[in-house]
């Protein structure tokens, strides 16, 4: 019935590890049979998968979840962690001197990099003592996840004596974006744009992805920040896709942690899953390209990318040589850019970009503006 590579009687495992086996089996054989079409023999298989799955109910954990498991999903994940620190590196450096900042972010999650920003601002080795911190995040969705990030984000301030505050600006589309939403105090603040698989998402609306371009090119920041899904996943083969994502959160979430697992799985990743196993045609707007698409697309917004530093890269190789997990994942450079892939599959991108020339972009809808210390 199954043409898989495992053989769960293997005598070596344990009863956990064979659970685990067959779990793998059923998931790839249920996938092959989504790929034939054979519909009702995946929907018998995936009731196999439920009987050796965990029956945790996490609801709690995916609403609000607690900083415990944010720290154990963070630690869980090196190439996350590689991700976020050359990215905290790159803004860092690029306001070493001012002294009030203002970050944008226009797809935050759990805001671990902003905490990562506020250590290296606090233990800058010269130059002055910040003022201000501030972050304001884009919000298209549910508003109240987005809030509490930012209650813990101030939380974490108030703990460093940082004087700091967050922002929400709430659009139904992107194509609705203002300049003026943003409160940019211009001329006093380093302004800095940070991009975590926000475009990713657009890719198929490219309306959407100008509109936002041209809204962060007229706020002229300092640098811009731009992680993006460099796997392949776009296979026309479902089973073929559903390999390709299966097998990264598996190894490093294992089921010992299930709470951190869930999280990664359902809030940061869980909209990337979905579209690669359960979309096709024009539902799957989640579609990842190839760095050089990214910079053909940003230069068209005359974008000029900017080179990481090799304090970044060190950083990031510690890590790969530290973690747990860390010895599967691979550095590579490409350009100016750096890939951090998992045994030897590529599967983010970092780049860092700044604009040449500023411009305006008019005009006033209704907006939302949610802000508080």
């Amino acid at each position: 019935m199954l043409n898989i590579p495992f053989d769960p009687s293997l005598s070596h495992l344990s009863k956990d590890d064979v659970r685990s086996v067959e779990l793998a089996e059923y998931l790839l054989a249920a996938a092959e049979r989504v790929g034939d079409r054979q519909f009702d023999h995946a929907a018998a298989l995936l009731n196999l998968c439920e009987s050796l799955a965990s029956k945790t109910d996490l609801g709690d954990v995916l609403r609000v979840p607690s900083p415990s498991i944010l720290l154990s999903a963070h630690e869980r994940f090196p190439s996350y962690q590689m991700q976020q620190l050359a990215s905290v590196q790159a803004m860092t450096e690029s306001v070493a001197s001012a002294r009030r900042i203002h970050v944008i972010d226009l797809k935050i999650k759990s805001g671990l990099h902003w905490i990562g920003l506020m250590q290296a601002l606090e233990s800058r080795p010269a130059g002055p003592q910040v003022e201000i911190l501030k972050v304001t995040a884009l919000c298209t969705g549910p508003v109240e996840p987005v809030r509490s990030t930012g209650g813990r984000l101030a939380d974490f301030a108030r703990s460093k004596g940082l004087n700091f505050s967050f922002a929400i600006v709430h659009v139904d589309d992107v194509t609705d974006l203002k300049e003026e939403m943003f409160a940019v105090d211009r001329g006093k603040e380093a302004v800095l744009v940070y991009s975590e698989h926000a475009f990713v998402t657009e890719i198929g609306r490219p309306d959407r992805m100008e509109a936002l371009m041209r809204v962060m090119r007229g706020l002229n920041p300092q640098l811009m920040v731009v992680t993006e899904t460099e796997a392949n996943n776009n296979s026309p083969h479902f089973s073929a896709r559903f390999v390709d994502a299966l097998f990264h959160v598996d190894a490093c979430m294992g089921k010992d942690d299930e709470e951190g697992r869930a999280f990664m799985e359902g809030v940061m990743m869980g909209r990337m899953i979905s579209n690669v196993v359960a979309r096709e045609g024009e539902e799957r707007v989640v579609r990842g390209v190839k760095l050089d698409v990214w910079r053909a697309f940003f230069r068209r917004f005359e974008m000029v990318e900017r080179r990481l530093s090799s304090v970044a890269w060190q950083q990031v190789r510690l890590v790969r040589e530290t973690a747990p997990n860390g010895e599967f994942c691979t550095v590579e450079r490409d350009g100016k850019a750096m890939v951090i892939g998992w045994k030897g599959t590529p599967l983010v991108s970092i780049s860092t970009w700044k604009f040449f020339r500023s411009a305006r972009l008019v005009s006033g809808t209704k907006h939302l503006r949610i802000e508080f210390e």
